[in-house]
Formats: C-alpha cells, sequence, structure tokens
C-alpha cells in the first residue's frame, strides 16, 4: 500500500459509496474531491463534503495510517487545522485538532475492491521494463494517444525549465543562453559538461567580437579549453597557441580556462572527439554571426540544416587531434547530429521562449520540428515497437523516452493513462 495509490483512489472516488460514513457514524457525500496539491500542504484542496447534515469546504488528508498524522507532525502545522475529511486505509488512532475537536476520518479498507488492490500491485511489482506489456494489447488507440501527449509535454515542459531557470542565471539574456545551450548539445552527452563549462568561460560577446576571424575563434575555444597547453611542432597549433596569448590577455580569461582532462576521449569514435566538435562549433559560430536570431525564424527542419551545414577549417578537415593526420578526409556534422541538436537545443529552447514571450506559435513551431524528424533509434523505442506501438517520428520517441523513463522505471502508472485505464474497480 502507498499514499499515492490512496491518492489515486480519493481522487478518482473508485470505493464504494453505499452508507459511506466516518469512523464516528456520520454520513458523508462527497461533492468535490477537491485538487490535488503537490506542494507542501494537505493532499486535496477545495474540496466539499457533507458530513452528517453540515456541509463543508476545505482540505482532505490523506494517510496510511490515521497515526501518521502525528508522526508527520501535522498536529504541529497550522496548515491542517481546516482539514475537513481525514481520508486513511487504517484507521489506528483518533486524530484531534489543537482546540481537541476531533477530526472526521474516512477508513477506507473496507470499501475498495480487492481485484483494484491486486491490479495496483501486479502493475507496481511487474517484472517487466514496461509495467502493462501483458495487458498493452487491450488497450484502444485514444489511451495510447493521450500517454503520448502528455508525456511528451511534461518532457518539453521539463527540459523547457532548464533553459528558463538558465535564462534566470544570465539575468534574461536569451542570446548568450541559446549559445550556452547549444555548446551543451555539441558535448553530445560524453562531454556535454565540459563544454557547457566552456562556453561560460568564453561569454558570447567575446565570441562577437573576433567572429570576422576563424582563427581567432578557434583559438579562443581551444585555448580555454586547455588544449594547447601541450607543445607541439604542428604549425596550426604554434598559430592558434599564439593568438590565445593574446587573446586571453585582452580579454582576462586566463583564470577562468579548463583543464585538458575534463575532455573525454576514450571508446569515442574519432568524429565525436571533443577536438573536432569545438572545430564544428566555431565554425559554426563564424559562419552564423546572429545564430540566435536565425534560430528564432526557423520554420522548417530543411531551414535548420542550413543553418548547420558548415565545413570545419581546413585543418579539422584532415586532422581529429592536434598533431595527428587523419587517414581520410573528416567529416562535418551529419544528419544525426542536426536532429539531436534540433532536439535537445532548438525545440525545448522554443517552448521556453514561448512561454516566456506568451506565443504559441514557438510551441507550435517545435511541435511540428519534431512530427518532420525520424524517430531516434534506441532500446527503448525497440521496446515500445514490440508492444505494437507506432514510432516513426521524433515526436513518438521523444514521447516513449519520456514514458519510459520517467513512468514505466520509476512505476509512476497512477499517472498514466495507460495505467488509470487498467486499474478500474471491476463494478
Amino acid at each position: 500500500m502507498s499514499e499515492s495509490f490512496l491518492h489515486y483512489i480519493w481522487q478518482c472516488q473508485y470505493f464504494n459509496k453505499e452508507a459511506l460514513a466516518t469512523s464516528a457514524g456520520e454520513e458523508i457525500k462527497v461533492f468535490k474531491a477537491g485538487i490535488l496539491n503537490t506542494d507542501a500542504g494537505p493532499d486535496f484542496s477545495e474540496a466539499k463534503i457533507r458530513i452528517g447534515n453540515i456541509e463543508w469546504a476545505g482540505n482532505v488528508e490523506i494517510h496510511i495510517n490515521s497515526s501518521d498524522w502525528i508522526s508527520h507532525k501535522h498536529n504541529q502545522d497550522n496548515a491542517y487545522e481546516n482539514v475537513i475529511l481525514h481520508v486513511v486505509w487504517n484507521n489506528d488512532k483518533e486524530i484531534v485538532r489543537k482546540d481537541g475537536s476531533s477530526i472526521p476520518t474516512l477508513e477506507l479498507k473496507e470499501i475498495v475492491e480487492d481485484s483494484l488492490i491486486r491490479g495496483f500491485k501486479k502493475l507496481i511489482n511487474s517484472p517487466h521494463s514496461i509495467p502493462c506489456s501483458q495487458s498493452f494489447s487491450q488497450i484502444d488507440s485514444i489511451t495510447r494517444l493521450s500517454m503520448l501527449d502528455k508525456a511528451l509535454m511534461q518532457r518539453l515542459e521539463t527540459k523547457a525549465e532548464v533553459v528558463s531557470e538558465l535564462v534566470s542565471r544570465n539575468k534574461g539574456d536569451w542570446e548568450e543562453t541559446f549559445y550556452q545551450t547549444l555548446a551543451r548539445n555539441f558535448g553530445f552527452k560524453v562531454n556535454a559538461d565540459p563544454f557547457f563549462q566552456l562556453a561560460k568561460s568564453l561569454p558570447y560577446k567575446i565570441i562577437q567580437k573576433q567572429s570576422s576571424n576563424l582563427h581567432q575563434i578557434e583559438a579562443l575555444f581551444f585555448g580555454q579549453a586547455g588544449m594547447l597547453e601541450t607543445k607541439t611542432k604542428d604549425e596550426y597549433h604554434s598559430l592558434i597557441y599564439r593568438e590565445y596569448q593574446l587573446l586571453k590577455v585582452k580579454y582576462s580569461l586566463a583564470t577562468s580556462r579548463l583543464n585538458a582532462a575534463q575532455w573525454k576521449f576514450l571508446r569515442l569514435r574519432p568524429a565525436n572527439f571533443p577536438t573536432l566538435r569545438i572545430a564544428q562549433f566555431a565554425a559554426l559560430l563564424f559562419s552564423q554571426k546572429n545564430i540566435f536570431s536565425k534560430i528564432l525564424e526557423l520554420d522548417s527542419y530543411q531551414s535548420f540544416k542550413m543553418i548547420l551545414e558548415v565545413a570545419q577549417s581546413e585543418y579539422w578537415q584532415i586532422h581529429y587531434r592536434f598533431g595527428k593526420k587523419a587517414l581520410e578526409k573528416v567529416p562535418c556534422l551529419g544528419e544525426s547530429s542536426f536532429q539531436n541538436i534540433l532536439i535537445n537545443s532548438v525545440v525545448p529552447f522554443f517552448v521556453a521562449y514561448g512561454k516566456a514571450k506568451d506565443d504559441t506559435s514557438y510551441l507550435d513551431r517545435a511541435m511540428s520540428f519534431l512530427e518532420h524528424i525520424p524517430a531516434e533509434k534506441n532500446k527503448i523505442t525497440r521496446a515500445w515497437g514490440e508492444l505494437g506501438i507506432s514510432v516513426k517520428t521524433s515526436f513518438d520517441s521523444q514521447a516513449l523516452i519520456e514514458q519510459y523513463n520517467n513512468f514505466c522505471q520509476k512505476r509512476q502508472c497512477l499517472n498514466c493513462a495507460i495505467g488509470a485505464s487498467l486499474l478500474k474497480p471491476a463494478s
């Protein structure tokens, strides 16, 4: 038994309401279960209930045992003084307010169907990574779509919140925030954090001041990344090393420089080496002088590709690392990288920016981007495909990744449209 399950039972009113009464024998009539509270305070607010001959409006608190009221120290908190009904699984102790009056209590354990409890335990204790997998074929298409819509919106809102918090830390500077967000994405998971730290150590306004010279932008990035400290006989390395020595003094950068050891190369394909990714990022910022403005104007995936289809400098077309010439031409950013950046940087940014500006057109465009990008292929999307879910676009795959990670894996079946459809009383 869990409080979240009791919240679900109360919210859906999944119990026998015939002869419903408090533990003291007073008749109960529920007009409104109330609104679930996700913050501090009683579990449900704005409930409307008749107890005996009196109609009450107020809060409902839910516990497994009524004695949890004491163990949770609600008896010391004035926020719980206006609780009109205490809903419990097991009424093991009478609870009173500070003035000595009893708080009406409803015990559930004898009025909830056993089948509902068994169904809940079956889902929560399922050995499968997707708890409802054995019952999934029973779910109608509307319920499946409802699951996808909710999961996708939760994923977008969570990512947008990260962007919004970063905007706040950057004192409302959306341009700087997009630069940092894009930099983190260029790290592609393994080097996301050092890439983000690199962008923070090198403000975008500095890049803009040197935007007419690609070698100077590269010097700034590689120097701040801590990658120029090892001396080599490489002519290109020597050139940008000298450039960085001048620029770090000009912009007082020495104290914010990263350490080369922060960057990971191990078990990465050469195309994902941070040296190459830095070179590609530098080329993008050199080519697109006002990238923030251009991103906001995007109306299609093709227009986005045109922005990112930029070749790194000549040196990095034949090198993956300093001083080590590649055996064949080094590729530019590919299609999968375009899609990754759009999904993980641009789409969340559009959602956050649209909310901040109260302009739903940005959310519409974000959704449109996802609907026109092929779905990611990984073990999660394959697992859903095996259950008969059509995974065609990134709209589908992003929703299913969120559903898997934050609903299925965490056994949040009560907050899922499919779980809710399976967990209903037999009668």
